[in-house]
């Protein structure tokens, strides 16, 4: 049983016959949704939205009572669950809770303290984030770490009328002579594209496909950068996936810009480097720790440095000349990592 706010799309996609949806809310109701992107009124919806969720989401802990009194284990598989909640919806239960995000020590994430010492099991995406969350969260165990790896069902993978549009795109620019970069994602300050934008301008014959939704930093990039970028649009998973696997290299940017997210892009933990693996996409990041090791060991991509266009250009000569070895490296990379163990060790310890 799977409990959400407002009923979950993407699992009627999936179709899985062992899995069901309970939602606190029977529509979505989303007022940013409703309107065209546009920096002031966006970000106040924004806010409105998060009230609106907030006071749905106090009905959590009786839908939570009333599934566990039929048996099963709980696990809450995003902190974002107690940040609107709190931290009364787990109250009296065991648990396993699973920490997307690195978040500072600060008074709008105290829930997400006071509910990880209670958890039975804590899970993080990373080990360096493991690490900093028992000190951070004074826990007496070290969190499990689950990579966040996405299962990409091949063949659920299908071209609609909208993604064909921006396939098309993609194509039409290859058949110009380009090669494609693709970044996906949120598109903001804290993974700042000018300086790949700017390599792009300088070394010519490659574009930049971007999967996300609009915001105000698109609008500034597309207005500097327009003969460089393909803008694509936000799709549902799994369409961005059908739509990437037609580019060849896959963006991974990660930049601390403030104190309310600090250490969180440092010490990245993105699924996107296993979705442009799963597909074969080699990658290039910048080097931090959260992209360095797993980069670097598994030979998946090269290491940029994103204010130096001669880097990035000197990165992607040299895959383009490998193509194949650092896409089947990709691939390896992607196929490594297992998690069925660590999802069996994590359920038996709540």
């Amino acid at each position: 049983m799977f409990i959400t706010i407002f009923p979950c799309e993407y699992l009627k996609k999936m179709n899985l016959s062992r899995a069901s949806n309970v939602s606190l809310c029977s529509r979505r109701i989303s007022f940013q949704d409703k309107v065209k992107y546009t920096p002031v009124l966006s970000g106040f919806l924004y806010r409105v939205d998060t009230m609106i969720k907030k006071s749905i989401a106090r009905r959590l802990r009786n839908v939570i009572d009333e599934e566990l009194n039929k048996g099963g284990k709980l696990w809450i598989v995003n902190e974002m669950t107690v940040l609107l909640a709190g931290a009364h919806c787990i109250k009296n239960h065991e648990f396993a809770f699973l920490i997307y995000e690195l978040h500072e020590d600060l008074f709008y994430a105290r829930n997400i303290k006071k509910v990880a010492q209670k958890a039975s099991a804590v899970v993080v995406p990373d080990y360096f984030r493991a690490h900093i969350m028992k000190s951070r969260y004074n826990l007496k165990q070290l969190p499990f770490v689950l990579p966040n790896r996405s299962d990409i069902d091949f063949e659920k993978m299908f071209e609609t009328e909208r993604n064909k549009k921006a396939i098309e795109q993609i194509k039409l620019s290859k058949a110009e002579g380009n090669r494609i970069l693709v970044y996906m994602g949120g598109v903001n300050q804290e993974r700042p594209l000018e300086g790949l934008l700017e390599a792009i301008q300088r070394i010519g014959s490659w574009k930049l496909a971007i999967i996300g939704k609009p915001s105000q930093y698109l609008d500034e990039l597309q207005r500097e950068y327009s003969e460089c970028i393909l803008n694509l649009g936000a799709f549902s998973p799994p369409d961005h996936l059908t739509i990437a696997q037609f580019c060849d290299i896959g963006v991974l940017n990660y930049v601390s810009i403030n104190k309310k997210q600090g250490l969180n892009a440092i010490f990245c933990a993105p699924n996107k480097i296993y979705e442009y693996t799963g597909l074969g996409l080699p990658v290039i990041g910048n080097d931090i720790p959260g992209l360095r090791f797993c980069i670097s060991t598994s030979m998946c991509g090269e290491l940029v440095d994103y204010d130096d266009p001669s880097s990035i250009e000197t990165a992607l000569n040299t895959i383009v000349n490998r193509y194949e070895e650092y896409s089947e490296a990709a691939r390896d990379f992607y196929r490594a990592t297992n998690t069925d163990e660590t999802l069996k060790r994590i359920i038996s310890a709540v």
